[in-house]
């Protein structure tokens, strides 16, 4: 995998992805602020609306987007804090790493469908796909999928030439966009979502799709 150093130089409230050795699933939180060369605070992250079980010193992996690159950095939790709200301190990194920067970049699909899952109502809709990156996605309908905050999953048909198996990618919505449709004139929604608790094998899956479409894009002369 190659690597160059890169500068922490994000703005407080940035979107980070965190990844516990207790944990096989990246978590979203926020960048709450950070002190160089003592620590970064951030929110802390949860899994099924409860603070995830963390402990001090134990170590953790942080991802996030910058322009159209993806950065990590290797850190360990200094402190807990459950007052005035939960949040943590990790230490300061000793180094920020691009990893290989074209995965993160976000990659127009559109000729994709897919099914998207409503968590409470147990239904299934059919939705377009116009981007994804690593960390998010971008989801079109004719009806508004939900509110800001509001969480659901995606069906992604598996590349493994297995049949009808879909990998299930749970996320949560970010920004909703109402615009006409430039070729039927009708009223669509864009969804901006990001992806929550990923485990390895759907991060992997994501880094392999996300590939696939650069070489084909490539190919086509895109």
């Amino acid at each position: 995998m190659m690597m160059a150093s890169h500068p922490f130089n994000l703005v407080v409230g940035s979107r980070l992805q965190l990844e516990a050795e207790t944990d096989d699933c990246s978590r979203p939180v926020t960048l709450l602020g950070y002190l160089e060369p003592h620590s970064v605070m951030l929110s802390w992250p949860e899994q099924d609306g409860t603070c995830l079980a963390l402990a001090v010193d134990e170590p953790v992996l942080i991802r996030f987007e910058a322009g159209d690159s993806l950065y990590q950095f290797q850190s360990r939790i200094l402190r807990t804090c459950t007052d005035p709200y939960p949040y943590l301190h990790i230490a300061f990194p000793e180094g920020v790493h691009s990893v290989q920067g074209r995965r993160a970049s976000r990659i127009p699909v559109n000729d994709m469908a897919m099914m998207l899952v409503m968590e409470e109502q147990g239904q299934k809709l059919s939705v377009a796909l116009a981007d994804i990156s690593m960390t998010g996605a971008r989801l079109v309908a004719g009806t508004r999928l939900g509110e800001v905050g509001e969480r659901f999953s995606i069906e992604i048909p598996s590349m493994s030439g297995d049949g009808g198996r879909r990998l299930v990618l749970p996320c949560e919505v970010r920004y909703v966009r109402e615009e006409m449709s430039s070729n039927a004139g009708k009223r669509v929604y864009h969804h901006g979502v990001e992806f929550a608790g990923l485990n390895h094998q759907a991060l992997a899956f994501i880094e392999q799709y996300i590939g696939n479409k650069v070489v084909e894009r490539r190919g086509a002369g895109g």
